[in-house]
């Protein structure tokens, strides 16, 4: 079936819970030696239709699997305490997705600093100092606190910014900012859907999308991360590229549902560094729980 434009992906859910599987993987390639990290997650979303154009979301994670060798039990441990924080997150979007406010800020806010405080308590040094201080400015302002979880690749997968009114001429592009490409650097990678890239039946609709580096605005974070982990490069011929970065939005056609989401990143800055990164969300039973 062909589609008819205009396209109007907007959030028509029935009320209840949907639960996800979420899963990442992480390929790090630095001359020749390749490491590897996985998390895996299990949660929930709690919708909620308050008024006409006007939705709630509750994302709770409640299984949490990291499995990499070289992060210690406490670490692991650390993480997990204060990605719990964000359990209590409660968005308020309208049709499409499209954040309004973040449900009792306060009540968030008074969570972080009792997390920080207990935390403090058996965690100290420098790095988590930096990261308590990190997460009471980070939690102060709410726009952030919402931005993070549209952007973020955990639940912005759900929510995601792609909803919207196409037409067959239109192209869609956001800009995303990845911290994960590389130690102590961050990237802007400009995602892209054009409607040709859509296609459905009855039942399915499939988005497609890609990326690009727009800039090299922050190419020198990753030269200096190269020296001073003693990376070999060619100033002249190496250059942060995206091999690859390709994704795909598995939607209910009448319920905007989204039933499965893909994202494969294939990074890379010259022969010695290489990065890839796979993200995916399944909407699972509670069955497979």
């Amino acid at each position: 079936m062909e589609p008819v434009f205009p396209i109007n992906i907007q959030l028509n859910l029935p009320e209840g819970k949907k639960f996800y599987r979420y899963t990442y993987n992480e390929y790090t390639t630095i001359n020749g030696q390749t490491h590897r990290s996985e998390l895996n997650k299990n949660f929930h979303v709690a919708l909620k239709l308050l008024e006409k154009e006007r939705f709630e979301y509750h994302i709770e994670i409640f299984d949490r699997v990291h499995r990499d060798k070289e992060i210690s039990l406490s670490e692991k441990d650390f993480l997990a305490r204060i990605a719990e924080i964000n359990d209590e997150v409660v968005i308020i979007t309208d049709e499409y997705g499209k954040l309004k406010n973040i449900k009792e800020l306060s009540v968030l806010q008074n969570k972080v600093e009792k997390t920080v405080e207990k935390l403090s308590r058996s965690y100290v040094g420098k790095q988590a100092e930096d990261t308590y201080q990190f997460l009471k400015e980070f939690y102060q302002k709410e726009y952030w606190v919402g931005q993070d979880f549209l952007k973020n690749n955990h639940f912005g997968m759900i929510v995601h910014q792609f909803y919207g009114r196409y037409d067959r001429e239109n192209t869609t592009k956001y800009t995303v900012r990845y911290r994960n490409f590389m130690t102590n650097t961050v990237i802007d990678i400009e995602e892209r859907v054009q409607p040709e890239d859509m296609r459905y039946d009855d039942e399915l609709m499939l988005l497609q999308y890609s990326g690009h580096i727009p800039s090299d605005k922050n190419w020198e974070m990753f030269y200096g991360e190269m020296k001073r982990r003693e990376i070999a490069y060619h100033h002249e011929t190496d250059v942060p590229k995206l091999d690859k970065y390709k994704g795909q939005i598995l939607l209910d056609f009448k319920t905007k549902e989204v039933l499965e989401h893909k994202l494969t990143i294939e990074f890379s800055l010259g022969e010695n560094y290489q990065k890839k990164i796979i993200y995916h969300l399944k909407e699972i039973s509670y069955e497979e729980l």
